[in-house]
């Protein structure tokens, strides 16, 4: 498919997107709001604690209501998914990069929904709990210095083990959008991927060859040194790469995806993944 082509599909893609994430997102809110607002109002005390009790019971049939509305707005996702991601990754080979505390169902409805917006799959692999480990750090970051593919430069302004291997995958994964090749030879990516396989920081699940876009399915994002080296991470993929982080739960900053394991943020991963590489190409 042409540029133009896949630029209109994903306009198309985009309009209904803004549709279906309007409804789910407003049930999917519902219920923290009611219970934010009935907790905290002005009858939350009774003077025998009546009201207080018959408060509880409507906000928890709110909350009830709220869920199946949440449920519904899922399911109609669902069914519309193929057509809103239709076209918006025609072509382009995709690998799948999990954390460890990723779930099956979110890799494979992510992989699933790629498949169907057109894509071509270029392997995946798992980063084990070792590769965000504090105490693996120095051992990440010698393996990613010693096999560093050809031309990849590594920051020397933020020198952290995420960042650096992210610009050593980055490098080693990605295709060139001049030319349409891996950064990397077949060569130097093999090095990389047995080194940090050997060393347990990775586990490759399927061959991996030059990807057009990359999405990364990982749980739900965290506080301290693991949660900042996958966005670390992340963020350096993104250097040369198309790159998605897609999370449970909130997204961990502004251009990471949330909600990874509802169809809306799936939809959102496919969509950004496509955005990224229609613009870049």
């Amino acid at each position: 498919m042409g540029q133009g082509s896949r630029g209109s599909g994903l306009v198309a893609a985009g309009v209904g997107w803004g549709v279906a994430i309007g409804v789910a997102l407003g049930t999917l809110l519902i219920a923290p709001a009611v219970n934010g607002t009935l907790d905290q109002g002005p009858f939350t005390r009774g003077a025998a604690g009546t009201t207080s009790s018959a408060n509880e019971d409507a906000n928890g049939a709110a909350a009830q209501d709220a869920a199946r509305q949440a449920q519904a707005a899922n399911e109609l996702l669902a069914e519309a998914s193929t057509r809103l991601v239709a076209g918006a990754l025609e072509g382009v080979p995709v690998t799948i990069i999990r954390t460890a505390d990723s779930a099956d169902e979110d890799a494979a409805a992510v992989r699933w929904l790629a498949n169907a917006a057109g894509a071509t799959k270029a392997g995946s692999l798992t980063l084990t709990e070792k590769f965000f480990d504090q105490n693996s750090a120095d051992e990440l970051s010698s393996i990613i210095a010693n096999t560093l593919p050809a031309g990849a430069q590594l920051s020397v302004e933020n020198r952290s083990p995420g960042t650096h291997a992210g610009q050593s995958l980055a490098a080693a994964l990605a295709q060139d959008p001049a030319t349409g090749e891996g950064y990397a030879s077949a060569a130097d990516r093999d090095l990389v991927l047995d080194a940090l396989a050997a060393a347990g920081f990775v586990e490759v699940d399927a061959p991996v060859e030059p990807a057009g876009a990359i999405i990364v399915v990982a749980g739900e994002a965290t506080e301290g040194f693991a949660g900042q080296a996958l966005q670390d991470f992340a963020a350096a993929l993104r250097e040369r790469a198309d790159a998605v982080l897609a999370t449970r739960g909130q997204a961990p900053d502004a251009n990471a995806v949330g909600e990874v394991d509802a169809e809306a943020g799936r939809i959102r991963a496919v969509l950004s993944a496509g955005e990224q590489h229609s613009a870049r190409g």
